[in-house]
């Protein structure tokens, strides 16, 4: 129960950081209260984030089909509707299963989230990590592999770093 208490509020801390974050304008009394947010965008070049000059895509079939030409098994994406951490920071996030062996299925679902900006992020990572995920992360995007099994967690640790290398990103775990 403590570690659940302890990740709820993470994520409610979080989330307010961003909503803050986000909230700021041109206004010069508003910038005063933005002051502590400039810490924010450091945490996008932090090592724990992705690397500067990370690759960039415009969309989640961009990664899709980057993935594909690696060699990699990429099946058609499925828009997630479901509100979550990525739609509530004005993200999107899309569901497909990848593999690298030819004719088996993958052992669970493969999530690619887009972003609206780096800090967004850079917020996600821990959030991410804190639930035991395995992701591959770029400048404004995630793939994050599938860890709701022994199995599948097993083969995203094997499989992050093709990921990685396919697409210039970073493994996060």
């Amino acid at each position: 129960m403590n570690t659940r208490t302890r990740t709820v509020g993470t994520f409610a801390a979080l989330t307010l950081t961003l909503a803050l974050t986000a909230c700021s304008s041109g206004d010069s009394s508003d910038q005063s209260d933005a002051q502590p947010s400039a810490t924010a965008p450091a945490a996008s070049t932090s090592p724990s984030a992705s690397p500067k000059g990370a690759s960039h895509y415009d969309s989640a079939q961009d990664i899709a089909d980057a993935l594909t030409a690696a060699g990699l098994n990429a099946s058609k994406l499925q828009e997630q509707t479901e509100e979550n951490y990525i739609t509530k920071v004005g993200g999107t996030a899309y569901d497909l299963t990848v593999t690298d062996q030819a004719g088996k299925t993958a052992p669970g679902t493969t999530g690619i989230n887009m972003f609206p900006n780096p800090e967004a992020l850079a917020a996600w990572i821990p959030l991410s990590k804190s639930f035991g995920g395995v992701a591959v992360t770029g400048d404004t995007w995630a793939v994050s592999l599938p860890t709701k099994s022994k199995t599948a967690r097993d083969d995203s640790k094997r499989l992050a770093p093709k990921v990685a290398e396919a697409l210039g990103g970073t493994v996060q775990q």
